[in-house]
């Protein structure tokens, strides 16, 4: 899979906004995303309606979309620039991760390796308020609640633009 090096030449005004850190972006390359279905079809038999938070150009839903097709799937990205880059019919926005609603979902997909310790904790604790289904992260959870009341289910390593990088999979 090609890196789309428009998805990195982010506006001055966001990289002040946001800080360049929380703007780091990878993505799981074909391969990556065909396992990450066949994982997924592991664990949810019934429909699936899926976010990805931090969804960029929301290639990969759309991917998803694909790969799945009686699931349904959103994104929200933190970077306006980004969400302008859609080339695909899928359902984006510009958000804030930590201002969405997860009730509804039941699969979400976060690629939150970028996130620092305050926003993976705080995330965390959103997800076990809200969520209940398939979580797939890329990074070890650290809040102390969210490890009491979820439970791991896999580990799978994945093909991503940055290389083979182990993503978790847990039942909230």
């Amino acid at each position: 899979m090609q890196i789309k090096k428009e998805l990195f030449n982010l506006p001055l005004n966001e990289i002040k906004m946001y800080g360049k850190q929380n703007l780091i972006y990878g993505s799981l390359t074909k391969k990556g995303t065909v396992n990450l279905v066949k994982t997924i079809n592991k664990h949810i038999k019934q429909n699936i309606y899926g976010i990805d938070l931090g969804c960029g150009d929301g290639e990969l839903i759309y991917q998803l979309g694909k790969l799945l097709p009686d699931s349904k799937w959103e994104g929200v990205e933190i970077s306006q620039h980004r969400v302008n880059l859609i080339k695909h019919d899928v359902n984006i926005w510009q958000g804030d991760l930590l201002e969405e609603n997860f009730r509804d979902y039941n699969v979400i997909h976060v690629d939150n390796l970028c996130f620092d310790d305050e926003l993976s904790n705080k995330l965390e604790q959103k997800i076990i308020n809200e969520f209940k289904g398939l979580l797939i992260t890329y990074k070890d959870p650290i809040n102390e609640r969210f490890l009491a009341k979820s439970c791991f289910v896999e580990l799978v390593p994945l093909e991503a633009t940055w290389g083979i990088h182990n993503v978790i999979f847990y039942k909230i």
